[in-house]
């Protein structure tokens, strides 16, 4: 059986929202951004299934697999 992640730390946020270290911690303040699952040594981590669902709700590019959002009409 193959493992999956269920887990998301900051580093695992970079690079599934493609930005920088500072971008992260300005997102994760954020009160629309999910709680963090639990707080370790390491850092906060989040559940992926909510940050998922933030992305889906809002950066829906994203959560298609794009890096940018289709332009305007």
């Amino acid at each position: 059986m193959a493992w999956r992640r269920r887990l998301y730390g900051s580093a695992e946020l970079q690079e599934r929202l493609g930005v920088s270290r500072v971008r992260i911690t300005q997102l994760t303040n954020r009160p629309d951004f999910p709680e963090p699952f639990d707080h370790l040594a390491g850092g906060s981590v989040w559940l992926v299934e909510d940050v998922e669902r933030r992305i889906t709700e809002h950066q829906p590019w994203k959560a298609r697999g794009a890096d940018e959002p289709p332009p305007p009409d």
